[in-house]
């Protein structure tokens, strides 16, 4: 029941006006068909919205580590007749997807979570397609807030010099989100 309550309210605040969710959507450029991971998809708002974006043709994976949120993102696809989302839940070593598959992988308020961030991403990079993107919103430090005094922020600096050092390169960035720092990054490749 908490559970319930508390995705419903990360979707409300997911979804408000201020956090810009359908400037976020429009500026990913999603096209009918595409395959989309939504890492730590939480409440499932962008979830859902990718599943609409894509078509029945495409394809989105929320990825959590907590099965009552997937659970609930399950629940709400089935209600609102979204039959292209596939739940799949995060254990400590990451967890797999079909290799070369993916157009985008989404991040928002995920990445100062995670430990080892360049080594994680290392192993996302093999579940983009050559031309995928990774897309990461994460928090700016915001002075006396809860963000900037629990340390819920990653400079943007040391975000672009752990995806660098994953295999990654900026592709761009984008400054219309008051709160968090958005930028989508390309896969660079082997020779």
């Amino acid at each position: 029941m908490f559970t319930n309550f508390r995705m419903k309210m990360l979707n409300r605040e997911a979804a408000s006006s201020k956090n810009k969710s359908k400037e976020i959507i429009k500026t990913l450029k999603i096209q009918k068909c595409e395959i989309i991971v939504d890492i730590g998809s939480g409440g499932g708002y962008f979830t859902l919205e990718f599943s609409r974006e894509v078509g029945d043709g495409g394809k989105v994976y929320a990825i959590d580590n907590n099965q009552k949120f997937l659970a609930f993102i399950e629940d709400e696809s089935v209600k609102k007749g979204l039959e292209n989302i596939e739940t799949v839940l995060a254990g400590d070593n990451g967890f797999l997807l079909p290799e070369e598959s993916v157009d985008l992988v989404f991040l928002r308020n995920v990445f100062h979570h995670l430990p080892e961030q360049s080594e994680y991403f290392k192993n996302i990079k093999k579940f983009l397609k050559s031309d995928g993107k990774l897309a990461i919103l994460d928090y700016k430090k915001g002075g006396f807030s809860f963000t900037g005094f629990f340390g819920h922020f990653t400079p943007e600096e040391v975000l672009i010099g752990k995806l660098e050092k994953a295999g990654f390169s900026l592709s761009e960035k984008f400054d219309f989100l008051p709160d968090q720092s958005f930028m989508i990054f390309k896969k660079i490749m082997s020779d």
